[in-house]
């Protein structure tokens, strides 16, 4: 693993309620291509703030990557309907196009 998922791992060790430090480190997975632990990562974010739009947004591209279309579908869907509750015009364009792409294959 790289330094990034060392320190926030680290960070979590002391403090495993900071949900920045638990997104934190689902982005350092994420980057470092560790897919399936940075989907478990922001899946637990989600238990604590289910109306989280970027870690929606994260999960259903992590869902993607593990070829769990139906799932990431499901997370998007959500992930635009955040994103337009909170105004979050980008998320919403770049979820509205990952569900595109699924829904084309599905």
């Amino acid at each position: 693993m790289g330094e990034r998922v060392d320190a926030f791992r680290r960070k979590l060790e002391e403090n495993a309620e900071n949900l920045l430090f638990r997104f934190s480190l689902g982005q350092a997975l994420f980057e470092e291509g560790e897919f399936s632990d940075a989907e478990e990562t922001f899946r637990l974010c989600l238990e604590e703030k289910q109306d989280w739009m970027l870690a929606l947004l994260f999960r259903g591209r992590c869902l993607i990557e593990l070829k769990r279309s139906d799932d990431a579908i499901d997370a998007l869907r959500l992930t635009v309907k955040a994103a337009v509750e909170q105004h979050h015009e980008d998320p919403e364009r770049e979820a509205r196009a990952l569900l595109e792409q699924l829904e084309a294959r599905v």
